[in-house]
């Protein structure tokens, strides 16, 4: 339904003025982008994974800087990464793509307790801080939301800084669970 909103003229009098609401189509974030250095990326949206995105996650997550990993994902070696994929099984996955080559690579899987589901994300060190992980985000939600998951739930470093901002832009809201690291929440 519009918005009713009053608005101010310079002669002092008051002026009825409509905000429309968004379509939810129009809400939609885009399927590719510029980042913050220039580069067009794709984002691909779907549960479960073809078997050539499972390989290029394999080769993303094997060139992974060690020092970019959390909470001891993504795992180390090339066996693991795969096992720890095949895990990941059927969950809502945002794939995000530079020039054919996976970049960054979001995944939700089913809460085990609780309504909320939990998200992974991870973006390639070279793609960092070039707003790749907000924009894989972004779509992210409005997939999850629109496929009817009530809460997205995660677990972040303290002393991760531009994480802890960019999932507090985005509406999380967390409490310090111990050992330097938040569980944070989004309802959808």
């Amino acid at each position: 339904m519009d918005e009713v909103k009053q608005k101010s003229t310079k002669s002092g009098l008051s002026a009825e003025w409509h905000a429309p609401e968004p379509s939810r189509t129009s809400d939609r974030p885009p399927k590719s982008f510029l980042d913050a250095r220039g580069r067009y990326l794709q984002l691909t949206v779907g549960h479960g994974l073809s078997n050539e995105t499972y390989e290029a996650l394999v080769e993303m997550y094997d060139a992974f800087d060690p020092t970019d990993r959390a909470h001891g994902l993504p795992p180390l070696g090339t066996d693991t990464i795969r096992d720890w994929l095949d895990n990941l099984g059927d969950g809502l996955h945002v794939v995000a793509r530079h020039d054919g080559r996976v970049v960054g690579h979001a995944v939700l899987v089913a809460a085990r307790d609780g309504d909320a589901h939990e998200l992974a994300i991870f973006v390639l060190g070279e793609y960092q801080h070039a707003r790749v992980g907000t924009r894989v985000l972004e779509r992210f939600c409005w997939e999850a939301d629109h496929d009817g998951i009530p809460a997205i739930s995660l677990y972040v470093e303290s002393s991760n800084r531009p994480a802890l901002n960019l999932y507090r832009s985005m509406g999380f809201s967390g409490e310090y669970v111990g050992h330097g690291e938040l569980e944070m929440r989004l309802d959808l």
